[in-house]
């Protein structure tokens, strides 16, 4: 852990104090002029994956926990609770596997932030939204960042640890707390953030949507606790006598103090150009360079081996019987299987029924090996090689080298070293827009476009 400079006393000032007076003091002008759009494209890239998310059966399964109150989300009914609303919105945007992450931290910011701040933001100006979710971002990513991949490693989803605290920030920044108040909410959901196990997401767990909502929900209790005046402790983070939650996490310190911060880790923010977890992208993207070469035809093929690096072939197996949403965009084996039946993949291959004999019946073919030459490249790159052998002894191969921890101030907004077009800020409003067409009309879609990316009213 960094040392902490040492205050009026000579004391060291705790973790969670420096943090709320970075959250608080963040201006519009320390962001750069390509990092405030940044922000704005990450507001609208969330919204669209709602909307889209929001069209889906499996929905329903966001409202499990809904309580009544006055607060309505994109694509959701009238008359939610902050908490509850905060999860379904989290849940809706997260079932496509649309949505975004941040390459360095192995995390998902948008899944706790943005509805922490949507759902509690009564009507406050954009400019106040956007500068809470740099806030919130900035804090989640430098915490995911200072503990990848240890943490994933350990068993723990990085999003809901890191993104309970980084939504408190946001919250406190939009609430306009005191410093006080805000340094005890974030020892609070630093207390009692959510530690949800990786292998809820490996099993494909149909659970598994939800644990971004529900350290939305942390970061909401944890400022209410605050605000009555209820902390977990000044040196929670860096701890003492005790381990602190750093130690917890498995970090090796902050890379910088925060004092420091302006925004840097919104560099290493993409969006996701296809639907899929990000540890399915880069095989079908390897698929996507043997098409460059000619179609494939599914009913030639004999077998597929899957090189790849050893966290990706922990989503890997096939689906279960049922052959649920989630189950089908975590899996290696159904993404390539599909891919390759299907002569494409994107979010037609989504909606397409869930269960496909002749997408089931490419399983036994596909064949998941561990890589040893990518496995030292994880978690900088995240690579992958497909081999197709067809019939007559033919083969086929491609390769993808996705650089999912490289950050890029002003775009492309997607992982490099793939052989799908990077998305740049046209390419973004068209997945918005692709994805808003689900739930609303091109009017509807274009104001909802234009109030998310108002940065020309971007201060606070």
């Amino acid at each position: 852990m960094t040392a902490c400079p040492p205050d009026a006393n000579g004391e060291g000032r705790p973790l969670a104090r420096r943090l709320a007076a970075f959250a608080l003091g963040l201006r519009r002008e320390d962001l750069s002029p390509a990092r405030r759009e940044k922000v704005a494209l990450i507001l609208a890239d969330f919204l669209g994956c709602v909307l889209a998310g929001s069209s889906l059966p499996e929905a329903r399964s966001a409202f499990v926990l809904a309580q009544p109150g006055a607060v309505r989300i994109p694509g959701g009914p009238d008359g939610l609770s902050p908490e509850s609303a905060a999860i379904a919105m989290s849940a809706m945007g997260s079932l496509l596997q649309l949505h975004d992450g941040y390459g360095n931290g192995g995390n998902h910011p948008c899944n706790s932030i943005i509805p922490v701040v949507w759902c509690m933001r009564e009507g406050r100006a954009m400019a106040s939204i956007h500068m809470a979710i740099a806030v919130g971002y900035e804090v989640a990513n430098r915490l995911a960042a200072s503990a990848h991949p240890a943490l994933t490693l350990a068993g723990l989803a990085p999003t809901s640890c890191t993104g309970a605290i980084g939504a408190a920030a946001a919250l406190g920044r939009l609430l306009e707390l005191d410093e006080d108040t805000l340094a005890r909410a974030l020892g609070n959901a630093a207390f009692s953030f959510p530690a949800a196990a990786l292998r809820g997401l490996t099993e494909h767990g149909s659970a598994a949507p939800l644990h971004g909502g529900l350290a939305a929900r942390c970061a909401i209790e944890s400022v209410k606790l605050a605000r009555a005046g209820l902390g977990a402790g000044d040196r929670i983070f860096e701890g003492g006598a005790d381990p602190g939650v750093l130690d917890v996490l498995r970090s090796r310190g902050l890379a910088q103090d925060p004092e420091t911060w302006r925004g840097e880790t919104l560099d290493g923010v993409y969006f996701k150009p296809i639907p899929a977890c990000r540890h399915a992208q880069p095989a079908i993207d390897a698929i996507q360079a043997i098409w460059n070469g000619g179609p494939v035809a599914a009913e030639e093929i004999e077998r597929v081996d899957v090189h790849t690096y050893p966290v990706a072939l922990r989503f890997g197996p096939a689906p279960g019987p049922a052959h649920e949403l989630y189950d089908r965009l975590m899996s290696v084996v159904w993404a390539v299987a599909s891919a390759l039946r299907h002569g494409r993949y994107d979010l037609s291959s989504v909606r397409r029924p869930a269960v496909e004999p002749e997408v089931q019946a490419l399983y036994p073919r596909i064949h998941l090996h561990v890589d040893e030459a990518y496995a030292q490249l994880y978690p900088r790159y995240l690579p992958a090689r497909v081999e197709i052998a067809l019939r007559g002894g033919r083969r086929r191969t491609g390769a993808c080298m996705m650089e999912y921890g490289t950050p890029s101030e002003h775009g492309p907004y997607s992982p490099g070293g793939t052989h799908t077009p990077p998305l740049d800020g046209a390419g973004v409003e068209r997945k918005f827009r692709e994805l808003a067409r689900a739930v609303l009309d091109e009017r509807q879609a274009d104001a909802l476009w234009r109030e998310a990316r108002a940065v020309e009213d971007l201060g606070g």
